[in-house]
């Protein structure tokens, strides 16, 4: 009876002591400055020379500036992508290929910050931070990891204009 006692009143405080861990906050600055570093070894492993740096973080290459409209966030945009994810400033042998449809309010910010960079017709290669992208966040369709940097390129095949 009394080892009963012992191990219940250990698990109630493996409980409380797992019930009283604070979450730390997220820090945006720090893991952009992480990602950084990180994206950089990977541009200078795999002789990447062609991306540009934006201010918001977002690694960027506009392959086709594209001539049709301008995406707006209330159009429903029609695209092609392929997805890697780089862990440890290495590929994952992740790639997925997909058409699809998207509306930009719902996406991560580095997505937005791209898709405003380009037109429809156009294509890009993005190379998103954790920080503009699902943070600490798992994604479980495709398989993310958090804090993962997405190397995206994407190509808008169509929108169709919603009202406002």
């Amino acid at each position: 009876m009394l080892k009963t006692s012992v191990l219940l009143g250990l698990f109630l405080l493996a409980v409380a002591f797992v019930a009283c861990k604070k979450e730390v906050p997220y820090d945006q600055a720090g893991e952009l400055a992480i990602d950084d570093e990180m994206i950089v070894k990977y541009m200078a492993d795999s002789n990447v020379t062609t991306l540009t740096k934006h201010n918001s973080g977002l690694y960027y290459n506009i392959i086709r500036p594209g001539t049709g409209t301008e995406v707006l966030n209330t159009d429903t945009v029609y695209g092609n992508y392929t997805l890697k994810i780089l862990r440890d400033s290495l590929p994952l042998a992740k790639s997925l290929d997909s058409t699809f449809k998207f509306m930009l309010p719902g996406y991560i910010e580095g997505w937005k910050t791209g898709v405003s960079l380009i037109k429809v017709g156009g294509s890009i290669r993005m190379v998103i931070p954790s920080a503009l992208g699902y943070q600490q966040r798992v994604v479980t369709s495709p398989n993310i990891p958090p804090n993962s940097i997405l190397d995206i390129t994407l190509s808008i095949v169509s929108i169709n204009k919603n009202p406002k």
